[in-house]
């Protein structure tokens, strides 16, 4: 069988892949449709894969994702061909959930004043910081990223809540709300952490009128999609003061447009889609592809495959 993957992928893991029995075809990335077809049964890619004309290739059985999320692929096709989808759910936890801590931080510390007094060698000692211990957080989404980022928010003495549909509990957080019960509880959160991915459900699912709810001062972190929020709205209620700081790693149009307010915002903190970075990358990255190329050969066990129904 042969699978199709970008050549510096390839140059990562094509040893790897072939030593499972596997043919390894590479696309160069700037020019991932040079060839219409390359007969592979299997892709791996990531966000990129949007880049590259899949319809075309006849031959696809499967898509194994080295990213969380789904929404740049065309779902309806992939289903419509009975095409096996897996994404890398769970593969970004730790480093994510890291970052979910250091926005917080960076906010309440008035980080970049710090590193600008730092900068111009001004010693400005300031008696006042925002505590996160004693705070309200609500994840919206109650995942593995939204989990990981829970329990190392934990020892901060935060009370932590968790939004899922149904209201189902899940560990570590102290609450877990539903969908019934969300406008009713956000006025009370000091922080919102944004873990969903998008859906029709989800889209927008922090618009203008859920902004107006929200309680004066809050502090916004996105590490999910940016279309779960009305990024309009966002800079409305960033500029009326409603919201007290944001940290933002993904916008619903990526990369962030250079005319964007949000880049000129003091309290906003930018990260261009990084905050799965790591140390140990390369191996979070290829494991769920890795698992489902080795089960394709052998049980047919495959990991993270995508239920179209959710949508996730």
């Amino acid at each position: 069988m042969k699978v199709l993957l970008s050549k510096g992928m390839a140059r990562k893991y094509g040893d790897t892949i072939r030593k499972l029995g596997y043919e390894v075809i590479g696309y160069d990335e700037k020019n991932p449709n040079e060839v219409e077809d390359y007969g592979e049964d299997i892709l791996i890619g990531d966000i990129n894969l949007k880049n590259i004309n899949y319809k075309n290739h006849k031959n696809l059985k499967y898509i194994f994702l080295a990213s969380v999320g789904i929404d740049f692929l065309d779902l309806d096709y992939i289903k419509e061909k009975e095409i096996i989808l897996s994404n890398n759910n769970g593969a970004y936890d730790d480093p994510i959930a890291e970052w979910i801590v250091y926005g917080l931080l960076q906010i309440d510390k008035e980080d970049r004043k710090n590193i600008e007094n730092q900068n111009k060698k001004i010693w400005d000692k300031r008696s006042f910081a925002y505590n996160l211990y004693g705070k309200k957080a609500l994840f919206m989404g109650t995942g593995t990223i939204a989990i990981a980022g829970a329990k190392r928010l934990k020892g901060f003495d935060i009370e932590l809540n968790g939004f899922n549909t149904s209201g189902r509990k899940v560990e570590p957080f102290d609450n877990v709300y539903s969908i019934e019960e969300l406008d009713e509880i956000l006025p009370h959160m000091d922080y919102i952490i944004m873990c969903l991915p998008v859906t029709e459900k989800t889209h927008h699912i922090l618009d203008k009128e859920r902004f107006e709810k929200l309680k004066e001062g809050v502090v916004i972190v996105n590490i999910s999609r940016g279309a779960t929020i009305d990024e309009n709205a966002l800079v409305d209620a960033i500029k009326s003061g409603k919201i007290r700081g944001a940290a933002l790693d993904v916008f619903e149009e990526e990369p962030l447009s250079e005319s964007s307010p949000l880049w000129e915002m003091e309290n906003v903190y930018i990260y261009p889609h990084i905050s799965f970075s790591c140390e140990d990358l390369g191996k979070r990255q290829f494991d769920t592809a890795y698992q489902n190329l080795k089960a394709l050969k052998n049980d047919g066990d495959f990991k993270n495959i995508v239920d179209f129904e959710k949508g996730y």
